[in-house]
Formats: structure tokens, sequence, C-alpha cells
């Protein structure tokens, strides 16, 4: 995901958010046109507004205590508020991963038919994506990602690397002609694998 210096963060996390959660609850359910061509090209559309297999999506996150993952909780509950057929059940965000493991298992026991997994920590919850991988509901993985593929169906994030490469260069640009300039930076969660990756680059 290439971003220019000049992109706003703010912005880009807010549609990442939007995108995300809205992208997993639409293709979750049969009621849009699985592109606009094939509708286009027959005389009726392929798919309509009118209800379909009744659904219901599980989603586990951390808690919600930055805009970002209150953009997440929101733009998810909006979009099923739209289907008549989506159930959304959401978990009550915890960063505490024992905790988030239990509200995972929850919904795997409740059998929901599709799993939308924020973790707090995705290396912790690789175990517990393998578990409901293996009780037959499909994972979303969205954004910290699991340790082993086996545990998700795809994952949804942005590219970490590169929006922080792309604001080292901007400061660097900013500040080449100033001398003694000074640079804070504010780390993430140090349990983090993401971040313990920043602080040994």
């Amino acid at each position: 995901m290439a971003r220019t210096p000049a992109t706003s963060r703010r912005a880009m996390l807010f549609g990442t958010a939007a995108v995300s959660a809205g992208a997993l609850l639409t293709a979750c359910t049969s009621n849009e046109p699985k592109n606009q061509e094939q509708a286009a090209d027959n005389a009726a559309p392929v798919a309509d507004d009118k209800p379909g297999k009744a659904v219901t999506i599980g989603f586990a996150g951390p808690q919600a205590d930055h805009g970002w993952l209150n953009a997440i909780n929101d733009n998810a509950k909006n979009r099923a508020k739209k289907y008549s057929d989506v159930t959304l059940e959401i978990t009550e965000g915890s960063n505490d991963t024992a905790q988030q493991i239990g509200q995972i298992q929850t919904l795997i026991n409740k059998k929901v038919d599709v799993l939308v997994i924020l973790p707090a920590d995705g290396k912790a919850l690789t175990q517990v994506g393998l578990q409901a991988m293996r009780a037959g509901i499909p994972v979303i993985n969205l954004d910290r990602v699991f340790a082993s593929p086996q545990a998700y169906r795809c994952w949804i994030g942005g590219d970490n690397y590169g929006m922080g490469l792309n604001a080292g260069h901007y400061i660097g640009e900013q500040l080449k002609d100033k001398k003694n300039a000074k640079v804070v930076e504010l780390a993430g969660l140090d349990n983090l694998e993401l971040t313990q990756q920043e602080q040994c680059s």
C-alpha cells in the first residue's frame, strides 16, 4: 500500500477502518452484485436487495481505546444494520489476551458463520484462530497477523513498514537543514511483535 509523505495518516487510518469493516460484512452477504461488469451484462442483476441466507458474523477485537478501533466497530455495526439477514455479534473489546481468547471461544461455541478477529496480540491468539478454522468457521484476520497462515482464511491490513518508511523519509526531508533537531517516537504496546520489530530496526 504505497503512500506519499503528504498523505494524512489520520485519513488513511479511518479509510482503512471503513473499508475493512465494510468490506468484511459486504463479502459475507449475498445482497450485492459480484462485480459491476457482470451486473451490467445481464438483463437482471446477479443479486438484489432481497434478504439471503441468514448469516451470523462474530467480531472480536481489542479495547476500542482510540479512534481507529472505534471507527472499525462503528463501521461494522452500521454496515450490518443495512442487511436484515446479518446478525453481528461484537464482543466487549479487551487488551487482555486470555480474556479475548475466551471471548473468541464463546463465538466458536455459538457456531457463528464467520469470525472476524483483530487480535490484541496476533502471535498469542494464533491457536484460537486455528481452533476456529478447524471447527469449520472461516477466520478473517484484521491488522495484527497471526503467526500461522492456517489460522485465518484471509488477512486485511496495511503496510505498516511502508507507512513507517514514508514517515521517516518525510521527517528527514523536513529536518535536513535544521541542526540538533530531535524526533520523538511514541511507541505502541511493548508486547506486540510489531512494536518489537520497530525497536530492533
